[in-house]
């Protein structure tokens, strides 16, 4: 049944691509871009497909996918072909479609796109040119430094270093490739990525074996086994197995030969090891013989088996790589056995597969091994070794010298694009500058002129205002005082006259009947009581006239208004106490107002801010000095927080025109108290004897903290 559905999708694809096509044509019931999400999906996840089929529909949707107007879905469709591509080996696809990756990308400034686009070519580059792959992985961890990367992308600049410091390791650049790794780990903390943190700390491992810092190595392998419960349980095991082995390898090259074969026999009896990871199990067995050897065994047949045993699983997994070092162990082997002529045939079959193979660190080894096997040889054995010395340094010494120019051009670029783009943020840092100062100097310019025109008029509607606001708060307390003593008489009058007068009129009445002594002696007290009446008529009357040259107390009557106001609008108790003596309607008209703007002002700063329960508010007299009092029973403030707000400014600037003095006192939950003095006052006496009349707005005790 599965061949009969690979042939349809086969058939139904060579009928889509041989069909001309354009963004809204459809193939069968599929557009476009759906017939090259298909072929995509197909190549990704079908194993059932060969190489060259999956090349096949590679080249139709490259082919369908240059045909879209939509950019980004090119961009994106792309991307896909060439990861693909690179994945199977198929260069002459690859490298179309990254080409054209790279152009789209840069396009439409999708840094993503072009630093995936870098990505996959510095994957095809590194184990042929590690240069031009160190290049292209530089370039794709700028581009991902650009981009706006979400969700498991956000690590992608940190991959990049890793895999810059894995290209430097393998071309024997341990310092560079220690700094890309750390700044790797770096980034990858951030972003949390455990894996991937595992695997740089695992690689500074083998960086530091390079540098034959063996303790470093091992600090940085056992940090990176801490990272392995973190990762996804299906990695688990081969995380461990990788990390135990590269420890174990390093106690080799470190000569700890008892801890190297103690580890390296425990890997060796690893369950499923042979069945996950037989190359790895290959590996495992020649370096737990080769230590074992090292660490004094003898046991040479034992040890030779487990080394052919080794070399029998490389050959049925065709590396040859490896074979080398299994027949340079081979050959200490026999030397020690004192078999030297199988050890010198063991040694050139390493140097033979080493060349092969194109293993230099191993052709290396055994060369320098045969100069003390290969007696006869061995002068000979000593200059190849010497020659292939000088050359691998010489050609290392370029490769790291490339990625030093690499790194340098590139920070270059970037040092000057950032030095143009603050140039350009500066010049137009400038323009704008400019234009906000020519635009303020205009509008300072053409304000200065309004207000010059408004000053005037401001300052008289002010004045005016306060004028027409007093007189109509006199006004006010006229009529009040007018109506209360209207009342006052009326009941006088009602109450106390209109009375008698009425029982009077009732007497007479009954007396006019009369006319016997007893009457006659009762008019005579009647007239006698009328009398009385006529007398209390007059008083009334003298009291009425005298009150009608009587000045009302406006002012004080406004001060009474004021506390009553806030007292009922706020629930604070007040207490408003004043000399009786001192005619204060007699004050210049300005401190009367000046007065009264700063009464109210501080009485709305203690409801406001004071917390307070109690309220004192008192207008006495001095001599020559009119002392006003404000005091509340708050909070207060502290020294730090006194004189900040504006209200605080304009009672300051209404004292100074007063040519008065103004103090306060407040501590933290120790209330206010707010002195103004204003001297020189023309004060006039009333009455001999001064007296102050304290009036309580609302029944309660005030606290007095000073």
């Amino acid at each position: 049944m599965r061949p009969t559905i690979l042939i349809l999708l086969l058939i139904l694809a060579y009928v889509a691509c041989n069909t001309p096509v354009s963004d809204s044509t459809t193939v069968g019931n599929a557009t476009v871009t759906d017939s090259v999400n298909v072929w995509l999906n197909w190549v990704s996840d079908s194993a059932a497909l060969t190489k060259p089929q999956k090349s096949n529909l590679l080249q139709k949707a490259y082919v369908l996918s240059l045909k879209s107007s939509d950019k980004v879905y090119k961009t994106e469709s792309l991307a896909k072909i060439s990861y693909q591509s690179l994945l199977i080996n198929d260069s002459l696809n690859f490298r179309a479609a990254n080409a054209e990756l790279l152009e789209a990308a840069k396009a439409i400034g999708d840094h993503k796109a072009h630093g995936l686009a870098h990505w996959d070519l510095a994957d095809f580059h590194k184990n042929k040119t590690p240069d031009s792959a160190y290049y292209q992985y530089r370039e794709a961890y700028i581009q991902f430094s650009r981009a706006d990367l979400e969700g498991t992308h956000r690590d992608y600049p940190a991959r990049m270093l890793y895999a810059m410091a894995n290209v430097k390791e393998k071309s024997k650049d341990y310092v560079g490739a220690e700094q890309d790794a750390i700044k790797a780990i770096a980034l990858f903390k951030e972003f949390d990525s455990k894996e991937y943190l595992f695997n740089s700390y695992d690689l500074l491992g083998i960086i530091q074996n390079g540098l034959e810092k063996f303790d470093k190595a091992l600090e940085y392998h056992l940090k990176s086994q801490t990272y392995i419960k973190s990762i996804a349980p299906n990695k688990r095991y081969e995380f461990r197995i990788r990390t135990t082995n590269n420890i174990a390898s390093t106690y080799l090259r470190s000569k700890n030969y008892g801890k190297a074969s103690e580890m390296f026999n425990y890997l060796k009896q690893e369950d499923s090891l042979y069945s996950k990871n037989p190359k790895l199990y290959s590996r495992v067995l020649a370096s737990s013989a080769y230590s074992d050897f090292k660490n004094g065994s003898t046991d040479y047949t034992n040890l030779l088996d487990q080394i052919t045993k080794s070399t029998t699983i490389l050959d049925s997994l065709d590396n040859r790589y490896v074979q080398a070092r299994n027949h340079q162990f081979i050959a200490e082997i026999l030397a020690s056995r004192g078999d030297s002529v199988q050890a010198v045939q063991s040694g050139l079959r390493a140097i033979e597969i080493a060349k092969e193979t194109q293993n230099n660190d191993r052709l290396l080894s055994s060369l320098k091994l045969l100069t003390t096997l290969d007696k006869r040889n061995s002068a000979a054995h000593a200059k190849a070794y010497f020659n292939l010395s000088e050359k691998l340094h010489l050609e290392e010494r370029a490769i790291q010298d490339k990625f030093a120019r690499i790194q340098m051009e590139t920070d270059q670029i970037i040092e000057k694009n950032e030095s143009l783009a603050k140039r350009t943020q500066l010049l137009a840092g400038i323009s704008i500058g400019l234009l906000i100062v020519c635009i303020g100097i205009f509008i300072i310019i053409s304000q200065r002129i309004s207000n010059q025109r408004l000053k005037f008029n401001q300052k008289q509607q002010e004045s005016n205002q306060e004028i027409y606001s007093l007189m109509l708060a006199q006004h006010g307390k006229m009529e009040e005082g007018k109506k209360s003593e209207q009342k006052r008489v009326s009941e006088e009058l009602h109450d106390g006259i209109l009375g008698q007068m009425l029982g009077i009129r009732l007497v007479l009445s009954g007396l006019n009947e009369r006319d016997d002594p007893s009457a006659i002696e009762q008019r005579a007290e009647l007239i006698v009581k009328l009398q009385e009446l006529e007398e209390e008529i007059r008083t009334i009357s003298h009291e009425l006239s005298a009150a009608a040259y009587k000045k009302v107390h406006n002012f004080i009557l406004s001060i009474k208004d004021l506390v009553k106001t806030v007292q009922q609008s706020s629930d604070i108790a007040i207490h408003f106490e004043y000399a009786d003596t001192f005619d204060w309607d007699g004050l210049d008209s300005d401190i009367k107002i000046n007065t009264y703007r700063i009464t109210q002002e501080l009485l709305q700063n203690s409801v406001k801010h004071a917390k307070c329960k109690n309220i004192r508010v008192a207008f006495l007299k001095n001599k020559n000095l009119l002392h006003l009092t404000i005091q509340d029973d708050g909070i207060g403030f502290g020294k730090s927080k006194g004189k900040r707000g504006i209200g605080l400014k304009n009672i300051n600037s209404r004292v100074e025109k007063m040519g008065a003095t103004f103090a306060i006192e407040s501590e933290s939950s120790m209330g206010t108290t707010v002195n103004i003095k204003i001297p020189n006052i023309d004060l006039k006496q009333r009455h001999p004897k001064p007296k102050t009349i304290r009036t309580t707005v609302a029944d309660a005790q005030f606290i007095d903290k000073g």
